[in-house]
């Protein structure tokens, strides 16, 4: 993804938690692959999304408090 791409999708998200976002669905990604590659596992969306949620929830708990409520409703709405 070449920086402009980037930077078009942070200002299309228009979220101060994009790149909360961005490194959580990443790692799910990873996660998700090595899974695939090490333990036999089918690529599957659903997974990939329950790991996502799974990692987002944990970080629910350690975010400062002023982005708390942006990243719980954002969660919420995600499907």
């Amino acid at each position: 993804m070449d920086m402009d791409m980037l930077i078009q999708a942070r200002r299309d998200f228009n979220s101060k938690i994009f790149r909360e976002v961005v490194i959580i669905a990443t790692w799910a990604i990873w996660t998700h692959r090595n899974e695939v590659i090490f333990d036999g596992a089918h690529i599957s969306l659903r997974r990939w999304k329950q790991l996502f949620r799974d990692e987002f929830s944990h970080l629910l708990h350690r975010a400062k408090p002023t982005l708390k409520l942006e990243l719980q409703t954002w969660l919420s709405s995600f499907h």
